[in-house]
């Protein structure tokens, strides 16, 4: 392994802990907590989000594995 990716690892590490750190003191911060209509949109975003990821997904592989990804050559080989 390279030094240079060595040194993104490292800086990616460094960058989480600041990150896990800091966390706490936004998610404690002033507010009251989430009502009940903030909960049911964080859900439902969720769930939308994972669909629409899976979603992509499968048209991925269904794309592959049928053939619409390939490049479509001449038949002509002298082309």
């Amino acid at each position: 392994m390279s030094r240079k990716a060595i040194a993104v690892i490292f800086a990616c590490i460094a960058i989480l802990a600041v990150v896990l750190a800091v966390t706490p003191r936004f998610w404690m911060g002033g507010s009251d907590g989430i009502s009940g209509h903030g909960w049911a949109a964080y859900i439902i975003g969720a769930v939308l989000t994972v669909g629409l990821s899976g979603g992509l997904f499968f048209l991925t592989f269904y794309s592959a594995r049928h053939g619409h990804d390939d490049i479509d050559r001449p038949d002509d080989p002298s082309v």
